[in-house]
């Protein structure tokens, strides 16, 4: 997104704390706000990813003999941890508590594939879990793994699953491949319990992703309920348990 100077100047406004009420409707600062909130489609993912860590996707070439090795790994890795999960059962109560349990699974699988999977790094050198990716493959060439769950009643819905949030010190340290790896997930029951099987995988390359950008204003628990707000609270009241 290109920026221009009213929009730059109407940015400046909001950070020095220019009143936004109803007699302001039309300056910078509200013009600003209305620039700066307007989605965005279909946005090269490559491009964000390049736009906020310098560093470039790298395309997955099927030509290429290290490309295959690192696929076939991959290919493995998936059908292992799809097996281990079938056997043993993703005991889980909600879809996305099954994802987390497939991807220990999907972990492990790597490594025995024999991939060096790690948690990834930020630019200031910390293992980081939350946040795109959740896997990082030291290799050659270098490649950082989404791992993803759905299911067939969702896969061709328009319900949001992908997100990425710059961040000041990202997880995204060099160029690389960029991979997603999904799992298909069915709900059963086994020894009465609700339990997710694995049915089928995709592994997907994100060279050609397009992803949409929607903006949010957001506050914290501080700032709504802490000392913060103090100022705000209009009544409160502790309410005594009965004994």
């Amino acid at each position: 997104m290109k920026l221009r100077d009213p929009f730059v100047a109407g940015l400046l406004l909001v950070a020095a704390g220019a009143p936004l009420g109803a007699a302001q409707t039309n300056t910078p600062a509200t013009a600003a706000l209305a620039e700066l909130t307007k989605p965005a489609k279909r946005i090269p993912f490559k491009e964000v990813i390049f736009a906020t860590t310098q560093h470039r996707i790298l395309e997955f070439d099927s030509h290429n003999a290290a490309h295959r090795v690192l696929f076939q790994k991959f290919s493995a890795a998936a059908s292992a941890a799809a097996a281990k999960a079938r056997a043993e059962g993703v005991f889980a109560t909600r879809a996305n508590e099954a994802g987390n349990h497939m991807e220990l699974f999907v972990k492990t699988a790597l490594k025995e594939a024999g991939l060096d999977a790690r948690t990834p790094v930020t630019t200031q050198g910390d293992a980081q879990t939350t946040g795109y990716p959740d896997v990082e493959i030291v290799s050659d060439p270098p490649c950082y793994l989404e791992l993803k769950t759905y299911s067939a009643a969702t896969a061709d819905t328009t319900q949001r699953s992908f997100y990425y949030s710059p961040s000041e010190h990202p997880k995204v340290t060099r160029d690389a491949l960029h991979l997603l790896l999904a799992y298909e997930l069915e709900k059963t029951t086994r020894n009465g319990k609700p339990t997710f099987i694995p049915v089928h995988w995709k592994l997907i390359t994100l060279q050609d992703l397009q992803v949409d950008l929607k903006f949010e204003f957001n506050q914290s628990n501080r700032g709504l309920y802490g000392k913060a707000a103090g100022k705000a609270t209009l009544a409160e009241s502790r309410e005594v348990k009965d004994r």
